[in-house]
């Protein structure tokens, strides 16, 4: 068996994973020999650039072939080298692997400053080592997907959860995060990717500001959202950061924090009533609520804002 390391962008991984059910596996006709050299049961990774993140795991079902029906979304490109396969894991976008965090532990990659040198070209053949690895965090999100799914079912209706109950939930949701911080903060990155901002986590205010945000939204490059969550720790450190955001034209600070913090956060403000304008408290519940509310909308979003063409026998239902 060889393991087989395929990458592609996100809107040809979308369709994989939306249209294609990941059943086809297609290439370039310049790359048909290593498509060729795969074997029944063979695995396929999927690294989606731009992203840099691993999205899927197939298993090789069928000979060799050439099509060149229009499958996928490159306008140019009809992938004409082909293989049947099937599905073995399929992560959604606020699922997907992030390379960099194993990066230390492939061992394909050599030199590890230039790691994404590494995932250029369309395929190449990884060790079983660096495979087993991906395949594992992988797992761990099925498996957090599933837990997520059964204290969801068991929680109270919008209203009438405790704090305590959304943070359980939180943690259980299938994030690469470990701490309850940095798991808002993941979630607000997706959150702020979906509405189509540059997301930066951990951001300075200014390339050389002594001030770093948890979470920044950007236009390009352009400052938009700041936010920062407040969990535990020093309120007034939070406070004092969003209001530098504001001197370096953040349109709008967002404060997430406990709703027992709020009365505090008040009296911090009192005498400060210009940020005190500008700025939004989002409980931890918001957030949860948001990000799950936006699992849905943004599915059927991205889908209703496309607008390319696509060679079609006979219409699906979208569902």
């Amino acid at each position: 068996m060889q393991y087989w390391l395929v990458v592609t962008s996100p809107d040809n991984f979308r369709c994989d994973r939306e249209q294609l059910g990941f059943e086809l596996q297609g290439l370039p006709y310049r790359f048909r020999k290593q498509v060729q050299k795969m074997a029944l049961g063979d695995k396929v990774v999927y690294y989606i650039m731009k992203l840099h993140k691993f999205g899927a795991i197939a298993t090789v079902t069928g000979e060799y072939f050439e099509d060149s029906s229009k499958k996928w979304t490159d306008k140019k490109e009809r992938w004409p080298s082909r293989r049947p396969s099937k599905p073995d894991i399929v992560l959604q976008d606020d699922e997907l692997i992030d390379a960099k965090k194993l990066v230390p532990d492939f061992s394909f990659i050599r030199n590890k400053e230039a790691w994404g040198t590494y995932f250029q070209g369309s395929i190449k053949t990884i060790p079983e080592d660096d495979f087993k690895l991906i395949e594992s965090e992988m797992k761990k999100v099925i498996a957090r997907r599933s837990e997520s799914k059964i204290i969801e079912s068991r929680l109270e209706p919008t209203g009438k959860r405790t704090a305590s109950a959304y943070e359980k939930a939180i943690m259980s949701l299938p994030l690469q995060a470990n701490t309850l911080h940095d798991r808002l903060g993941e979630m607000l990155e997706q959150i702020g990717t979906w509405m189509e901002y540059n997301t930066q986590t951990r951001h300075r205010i200014v390339p050389d500001h002594a001030y770093e945000l948890d979470v920044a939204w950007l236009s390009g490059k352009n400052p938009e959202v700041a936010i920062e969550i407040q969990v535990s720790g020093n309120l007034t450190e939070a406070k004092d950061r969003l209001a530098q955001a504001r001197k370096f034209n953040y349109r709008k600070v967002i404060l997430v924090l406990r709703e027992s913090d709020l009365e505090r956060l008040n009296r911090l403000l009192k005498h400060e009533p210009d940020l005190r304008s500008w700025m939004d408290a989002w409980s931890i519940g918001a957030i949860y609520d948001m990000y799950k509310a936006g699992e849905t909308f943004f599915k059927y979003y991205r889908t209703l804002r496309e607008a390319i063409y696509k060679d079609k026998k006979e219409l699906e239902i979208v569902k």
